[in-house]
């Protein structure tokens, strides 16, 4: 029988050899981004097969546990996204793509979580919160297209509400994932319920914790780091509760909190294993620290100083009008600029802030403090204005993956 792949005009023998050689192929492949690898499986049936096996998606995961950020999702409205593509050196135009089918027309969800490349979703009806709605959970990859619901945890009861629901997940520790449930118990201020739903058994366990509810903990936006999930408080104070070793901890605020001052954080995330928080003191809200977590909680320190009046200067949309109209309210200034993300690189040269500005997405790098467009979408409508409204807790970034829900 003939074969079905393809053969490439003037193809080498020793390339012809590597095509056709899954052995040879296999360490090939796993050297090509998560996307790439998708688009390659229209080559032929063999290929196809190879890219598509669980074990050799397993492999490229463990191999490039965290990729690069190559776009984001936006909340606009409670059930509404956009999506905007950060492209590579290739193509220096972003775009405002389609995002996955389930997200494209969803069954009205919303994205409560990124994690490593997995996003975690539940179904508009969990905004509600009512013990009478039925609570609907899934784990997506955006890349391949994939989604695996969460069962319902036998443990909830009509006595305990859901504060906040999170997901771990680390390929360079583990292919599985985990989801965290914490509840609280109606009546009660100290006792909380935290199940956990594993991706290995595609079961929940209940455990019991009784540590004070501290004041002001925003559960709903949790972020994994160190083994752990951390939620911040409008103070800034960290609680973090470690999954595999069932201990909690609180971290106290920066070294640069200052309660006399207006303030508010504006970044609270984690990349390759670093947690960084951002507050901002008015007046001068375009100069800022970068702070990082101790690996041991042992408290936040300053990473970088930041100072955006260089990019409001080569940028002008990013000054609001009433700013220039009347500059003696200084104190009631704010610019057009959102903290996307921070991308942390292993040797610290390139890592780098992602702002979004109307219409744009801009690239800061922290070490030297050199900026440059990462790219422009064409805006249409309300766009600019719609891109205002858009908090940092509102964008979620996407990393190409191959990890199996």
């Amino acid at each position: 029988m003939q074969s079905l792949c393809l053969k490439p005009p003037n193809i080498s023998p020793p390339a012809e050899t590597i095509a056709s050689n899954q052995d040879l192929l296999t360490p090939v492949l796993l050297c090509i981004p998560a996307r790439s690898l998708l688009r390659f499986k229209c080559v032929c049936k063999n290929w196809f097969a190879l890219i598509s096996n669980r074990k050799f998606c397993d492999i490229h995961t463990s191999k490039n546990p965290y990729p690069n950020v190559s776009a984001f999702f936006f909340h606009t409205a409670i059930h509404d996204f956009y999506f905007i593509s950060i492209p590579n050196n290739e193509n220096q135009s972003g775009s405002l793509l389609k995002p996955p089918r389930i997200i494209e027309h969803p069954p009205r969800i919303k994205i409560l979580q990124s994690c490593n490349g997995l996003l975690l979703c539940c179904s508009l009806q969990e905004i509600t919160n009512t013990s009478s709605t039925p609570r609907c959970y899934f784990v997506l990859n955006p890349t391949t297209n994939k989604f695996s619901a969460i069962t319902n945890s036998p443990y909830a009861t009509k006595s305990t509400s859901i504060l906040g629901v999170a997901l771990a997940f680390d390929p360079s520790k583990s292919l599985h994932y985990k989801v965290l449930c914490i509840r609280c118990i109606a009546g009660s201020v100290i006792s909380f319920q935290i199940e956990i739903y594993s991706s290995e058994t595609r079961n929940w366990t209940l455990r019991e914790s009784t540590f004070l509810r501290p004041f002001h903990i925003d559960f709903s936006h949790g972020v994994y780091f160190n083994g752990a999930i951390n939620w911040i408080s409008h103070t800034s104070r960290v609680l973090h509760y470690n999954i595999d070793e069932e201990s909690h901890g609180m971290v106290s605020r920066p070294p640069s909190y200052n309660v006399f001052r207006k303030r508010e954080y504006r970044y609270f995330g984690e990349s390759r294993g670093h947690l960084h928080l951002i507050e901002i003191y008015r007046p001068c809200v375009t100069q800022f620290d970068v702070m990082e977590m101790g690996g041991d909680y042992s408290g936040w320190f300053v990473m970088y100083h930041v100072d955006l009046d260089p990019i409001a200067a080569a940028f002008p949309e990013m000054v609001p009008e009433h700013n220039i109209v009347d500059p003696s309210k200084e104190e009631t200034w704010y610019y057009a600029f959102v903290v996307l993300f921070l991308a942390r690189e292993v040797n610290k040269e390139g890592s780098s802030l992602l702002l979004h500005i109307p219409c744009k997405v801009i690239s800061y790098n922290l070490r030297d403090k050199s900026f440059e467009k990462a790219c422009e979408f064409t805006s249409k409508g309300t766009e600019s204005k719609r891109s205002l409204q858009v908090g940092w807790r509102d964008a979620y970034h996407y990393m190409e993956t191959l990890a199996c829900v």
